[in-house]
């Protein structure tokens, strides 16, 4: 792509980002955004982001750590809110990809289909990573990293039966909506690239029931579906984008927290 065009290109995301209807929070505490701090060299930290789940590995920037996590939450908004019913899922995936590629995160992988599980009940908590597992697998990175990226995922999610105020704003996220919409993600540097690997599953969401994870969740006659998707960043689009995706997020701040793994 020429340099017009990359210009052009990135004209028409910028238009589609802001005119995209995020909907309204419902809780709104001051709290700041993710900063492009210093690098995370050791992934001792998970981040909650909205209905995500995320971990980073190896000498990821600051910048690309709060990037990956903006990008994850301002795309599943748009999607939450153009796609809210059970029998959206594929419209959702769908959406939720196309805002990720418009802030700047090219996705080099896809794979979408319904999900089929044995009994009456599953546990999201390990169903997530196993997905999140097929995911990396399939990554080109090598074989260490990709064991690195499933042991900070998995102990990112563990973590969180520690971490009660962690673990509170996460089954909160999820009961703003009555659809539910679990994710793991694991993002890492690969040769100077940025890689984000992302393991979804979607399913009805009770609001009456305030525990998702590390709980068995009767998934009786309820429609379930996975996603699995990698992106890497394209690092000019992403840093025309990162301000406005940034001040669109602002009060949506409370949905997201650091904690340590």
């Amino acid at each position: 792509m020429n340099n017009l065009s990359s210009e052009v290109h990135i004209a028409a995301c910028l238009k589609s980002l802001q005119a995209y209807d995020l909907g309204e929070q419902l809780f709104i505490r001051p709290r700041g955004l993710f900063a492009s701090g210093d690098e995370v060299e050791v992934p001792s930290k998970g981040s909650i982001v909205g209905e995500g789940l995320i971990s980073f590995s190896g000498n990821l920037t600051g910048i690309n750590r709060s990037d990956a996590q903006n990008a994850y939450q301002y795309a599943t908004l748009v999607a939450n809110k153009q796609f809210p019913l059970e029998h959206q899922g594929k419209e959702w995936y769908a959406q939720f990809r196309k805002v990720m590629g418009e802030i700047g995160w090219a996705e080099t992988s896809k794979y979408f289909n319904d999900l089929d599980v044995s009994g009456t009940s599953v546990r999201m908590d390990k169903l997530v990573l196993e997905i999140l597992a097929s995911v990396v697998t399939g990554l080109a990175v090598p074989g260490p990293a990709a064991a690195l990226m499933l042991k900070t995922a998995g102990d990112a999610i563990s973590a969180l039966q520690k971490r009660d105020t962690a673990l509170t704003l996460y089954e909160s996220n999820l009961l703003k909506h009555g659809v539910g919409g679990i994710s793991a993600g694991s993002c890492i540097d690969v040769n100077g690239a940025s890689v984000f690997a992302i393991g979804t599953v979607r399913f009805l969401r009770e609001n009456s029931s305030r525990k998702v994870l590390f709980v068995d969740v009767d998934v009786r006659n309820v429609n379930l579906y996975r996603g699995e998707s990698v992106f890497e960043k394209n690092d000019l689009q992403a840093a025309a984008t990162r301000e406005l995706i940034a001040s669109k997020l602002v009060k949506y701040s409370t949905d997201k927290l650091d904690y340590d793994i």
